[in-house]
């Protein structure tokens, strides 16, 4: 399994344009892709213009449909206009969990 995070922050007065994108993009993600075992969007509490996305793929296939699909390209078109500055992508080894 690959996991990896995507922490952005959406530029002051787009927070809204930018939730839009994210549901948009997670329904689309959550339809399309059965290789897709995780897509999660988290919104900073203290600052809810930051954003935290999770996901974990089964494998290197899946996260290459995901990155490769044109609404991961128009979301990512979206976000980088909309946001301070590039998502920062982190990769993380599945330990555990549900």
């Amino acid at each position: 399994m690959i996991t990896k995070t995507a922490e952005f922050e959406a530029l002051k007065g787009k927070r809204k344009k930018v939730i839009e994108a994210i549901e948009v993009f997670s329904r689309a993600v959550h339809v399309s892709e059965p290789g897709s075992r995780l897509y999660v969007s988290l919104q900073d509490e203290d600052n809810p213009d930051k954003f935290l996305h999770v996901m974990a793929f089964d494998n290197e296939g899946a996260q290459l449909i995901h990155q490769n699909a044109g609404y991961t390209q128009e979301f990512v078109r979206i976000v980088t206009k909309n946001c301070k500055k590039d998502p920062v992508f982190k990769s993380y080894k599945y330990v555990g969990g549900l």
